[in-house]
């Protein structure tokens, strides 16, 4: 009589591994698609809050024929994290400026009006067209941890309940006659085993697989039993004996295993603080500065209480990194963020946004306490000095600020309002605060 070896088994397995990669292809493009739209549009917006903040500036500059103050705008905008390229274009006094890489297909394009105002008529000075590389959208992605552990999660919850349909499909129904027969075994009785074998015929063959010849053993097994039955004891007494070794080693396996997973909720823990700070100052990182505004905001529309946000800008940082040196600027920005971390009450937070820029969100405070916060901790970056190898740096810093109402839009309106706010402060010749 001819077996095939594994037939049950290999049905199961291709069903079971055919659906769980269907299902896990079908997730993680889902995931990637609606990562990558979610990311673009941020960029977008980026782009355009960058255009927004830089245009008044670029006009003024434009507007006083001053090309070595356009070209310094222009670099500046090109040192920004994700801005590949910029160019001034349509101007009619020659100020037509391209600066990177602005022709690939692979990029992120905002462009608009540069507008100058001198509070009576408005004037066009050209366009400015910013690109950001879609590179930046991918390497985003990649961090996103916490989507790509909630999907393993999804796949294994699908492939479990697949297991569970599909085994028992195939292999729960024809093992409730082996269970039924199990269930009426009585190993006392010798003609309860012989009342327990499964009959077999012609039409029992028909279908060779595994439980074919489980069935087949099982009734081998049950007629060796008797002659077995003297050994019964002594066989439970030795298994008693190895139950009770058993035992004390799981138990230490046990409270080894639990060191370990101590040890990994401790590393998960430090990871999270990672994934929310910022590696040099140990201040919020701009990701997590957004979602605890964004509660914060919730908490105003039902609380109908007041709240700011201050942008912060070291003036002429860049001075500082030509001057002294990058680990000079390091320094310089780790002691701003101690300043503005002890300057601020408990329930405020503080966040590096990237380069010398940082936020503050003050909670429930009003227009007037708010200025006087920011004032203070103004004065206190103006009055520290930095010693940096012997050198002595002394900087300062300009503040936007903004208040956040239960009427606001969103968060992401509110720090646009104090990010024009700062480029004010800038403009009027740094080291005071805008509101």
């Amino acid at each position: 009589m001819a077996i095939k070896k594994s037939a049950l088994m290999k049905r199961l397995i291709v069903t079971i591994f055919s659906l769980y990669f269907v299902i896990a292809v079908v997730v993680s493009f889902i995931h990637i698609l609606f990562e990558y739209k979610n990311i673009r549009e941020q960029i977008e917006m980026d782009l355009k809050s960058i255009h927004i903040s830089s245009s008044s500036s670029l006009s003024a500059a434009i507007w006083n024929f001053n090309s070595e103050q356009v070209e310094s705008l222009i670099d500046g905008l090109l040192t920004l994290q994700f801005v590949s390229g910029a160019e001034i274009y349509n101007n009619s006094d020659g100020f037509n400026i391209t600066k990177g890489d602005l022709y690939s297909s692979s990029y992120i394009t905002y462009a608009g009006p540069i507008i100058y105002s001198d509070g009576n008529k408005e004037r066009a000075m050209g366009a400015l067209k910013l690109n950001a590389n879609q590179s930046i959208i991918f390497d985003r992605i990649k961090v996103n941890v916490i989507f790509i552990i909630a999907n393993a999660f999804l796949k294994t919850f699908f492939l479990s309940i697949i297991i569970f349909i599909v085994g028992y499909r195939l292999i729960g129904r024809p093992l409730d006659l082996l269970a039924t027969s199990v269930n009426r075994l009585d190993f006392d009785n010798v003609e309860q085993i012989k009342k327990s074998k499964i009959k077999t015929d012609e039409n029992f063959f028909k279908n060779k697989d595994e439980l074919t010849y489980l069935i087949l053993a099982y009734n081998k097994t049950l007629d060796k039993l008797m002659s077995r039955t003297s050994q019964r004891d002594v066989a439970r007494k030795e298994l008693e004996d190895k139950n009770l070794s058993l035992k004390g080693l799981v138990n230490q396996k046990t409270l080894a295993l639990q060191g370990k997973v101590d040890e990994l909720n401790s590393m998960n823990e430090k990871l999270s603080i990672l994934a929310s700070t910022d590696p040099l100052t140990g201040l919020l990182n701009r990701r997590c500065f957004f979602e605890r505004a964004g509660e914060e905001l919730s908490r105003l529309k039902r609380t109908n209480k007041l709240a700011a946000v201050v942008i912060i800008d070291i003036d002429y940082f860049k001075s500082v990194n030509d001057q002294y040196g990058h680990p000079a600027g390091d320094a310089v920005l780790t002691v701003i963020s101690k300043i503005l971390k002890s300057s601020v009450r408990k329930h405020d937070f503080v966040a590096r946004f990237g380069g010398e820029e940082f936020a503050i969100f003050l909670s429930d405070v009003d227009i007037d306490e708010a200025i006087m916060l920011a004032d203070r901790m103004r004065k206190n970056i103006q009055e520290n000095k930095v010693v940096f190898k012997g050198d002595v740096i002394k900087t300062t810093a300009s503040f936007g600020l903004s208040m956040m109402e239960s009427g606001s839009k969103d968060i992401h309106s509110v720090i646009n309002d104090a990010d024009k706010l700062l480029y004010e402060a800038k403009s009027s010749g740094r080291n005071m605060v805008k509101y």
